[in-house]
């Protein structure tokens, strides 16, 4: 890909000098996922008339991929920092060119605060260009960890399996049990990286659920920084919803329109790059079309990618070909609403995406993850998620037709509500008392009363 400069909109640096607002907010976004749960946030402020700047760090700069959603929340891009491969110039630039992004916005006499989303490659970085300029970032779902069952657990289920000793709802019960889980694994990668490097240099920690505010407390961070306030797709969603009607999702998957299907993506490098977890998955998924379960399969550049590299191009056309009534296999979906169309109507979901095993319990929709373990680890506990380890194929669709329409897993969500305005919210009362983002040991105790500098 040819190297790019930053562009910046017409006007902007005009606008910026002009606006008497003291704080300027800053909205990162690069991936699908980072437009979809940040453009909340961003409506939440620009409602409110604060100084918002909407930074696009070029991550993900397919079309479709970033500016059929970006147009779908009604978002602008105020300026996009180009990135490009391969992914450790990715890192550097995004830390290079949002580092003298923020010292052009000091020199106009702004404060930036930025809000970076998850465990991305963008809010990884965004946030060290924060930090080294002395500011500290807003984290959008903080503290995203992989929990996964013990290795006794996995190699008790594999064994019984083959002795014909598998029960689902026992296992899903089991999975349930959070005694079985263990953290630090480095799935999904990069991503359990990213996020771990995040924290220190967070303000405020704006976390989904309880099971992350007690770990983040666990690690030592300030108690007053975290707060639980569930998930800003909950928000998107809504939003989401209202433009369903528009939705031409089922335009493009006929024959899954009225039909109890599962609705399946795989992208995870993991898997993909794995040979053997992926022919596991794609085994059980053919296996699933042959016996006439419906099946709509979404191609993505990972999975397309192994498909080609594992020689499974025949196989796929031979499917397409010999179960049309049942089995579709196309182009992931550009608009938000139109994937929560598919969703919201599909019988189960069988993904490896952090943000579908989210949207799966949001519209009551039972999930597979077919991982070793979750990043949404409180849907699983919820049980409305359950894994399905991409080991062996057989287990894999017997795991994915116990799920299919399954009453247990069709549970309440759990991310609550109106979660852009808490965040705000919080936000805004800080900065309201002149909070610093970035505090020094002296201000965080606030013993500057007792500064005694005379000689």
């Amino acid at each position: 890909m040819d190297e790019k400069e930053i562009t910046v909109r017409d006007w902007f640096w005009e606008e910026i000098e002009s606006s008497e607002k003291k704080y300027v907010h800053i909205i990162m976004i690069a991936t699908k996922p980072d437009i979809i749960k940040q453009a909340p946030i961003y409506s939440e402020l620009k409602n409110r008339w604060e100084l918002v700047v909407l930074i696009h760090t070029g991550q993900h700069y397919d079309y479709n991929l970033s500016e059929w959603v970006l147009n779908e929340f009604e978002m602008r891009v105020d300026i996009n920092l180009n990135i490009f491969w391969p992914i450790h110039k990715k890192y550097s630039l995004i830390i290079e060119r949002f580092w003298n992004i923020l010292v052009e916005l000091s020199s106009h006499k702004k404060i930036p605060v930025p809000y970076v989303h998850g465990d991305t490659l963008t809010a990884t970085t965004a946030d060290k260009a924060a930090f080294l300029n002395k500011f500290a970032v807003v984290h959008v779902e903080a503290w995203i960890r992989t929990y996964t069952p013990n290795k006794h657990f996995f190699k008790s289920l594999f064994i019984n399996f083959e002795k014909w000793k598998f029960d689902f709802e026992k296992y899903r019960e089991d999975l349930m049990d959070f005694s079985i889980y263990e953290l630090w694994s480095i799935e999904p990668y990069p991503e359990q990286f990213d996020t771990r490097w995040i924290e220190a240099s967070t303000w405020y920690f704006a976390t989904p659920v309880e099971l992350y505010r007690n770990t983040l407390i666990r690690e030592w961070f300030p108690r007053e920084n975290i707060e639980v306030v569930g998930n800003t797709v909950v928000d998107a969603i809504k939003i989401s919803k209202t433009k369903i009607k528009t939705s031409k999702a089922f335009e493009i998957f006929p024959n899954m329109k009225w039909k109890p299907f599962i609705f399946v993506t795989i992208h995870r490098r993991e898997n993909c790059e794995t040979k053997e977890r992926f022919l596991a998955i794609f085994y059980a998924i053919k296996k699933l079309v042959e016996k006439w379960v419906f099946v709509c399969f979404l191609w993505l550049y990972a999975s397309e990618f192994a498909i080609d590299n594992y020689w499974l191009r025949e196989e796929i056309e031979e499917l397409k070909e010999k179960y049309k009534d049942n089995f579709a296999y196309g182009p992931a979906l550009a608009h938000h609403h139109e994937v929560i169309d598919m969703i919201s109507k599909a019988w189960a979901v069988v993904t490896d995406s952090w943000s579908m095993q989210e949207e799966a319990n949001i519209v009551w929709v039972p999930c597979v993850t077919v991982r070793f373990g979750s990043d949404r680890t409180e849907t699983i506990l919820a049980g409305t998620n359950v894994i399905a380890p991409p080991v062996n194929s057989n287990l894999i669709a017997k795991i994915i037709k116990s799920s299919i329409d399954n009453k247990k897993m069709r549970w309440e969500n759990i991310y609550w509500n109106n979660v852009s305005k808490k965040i705000v919210d919080w936000v805004l009362e800080k900065l309201k008392r002149n909070w610093k983002l970035f505090r020094l040991d002296h201000e965080r105790l606030e013993l500057e009363e007792f500064f005694n500098c005379k000689i």
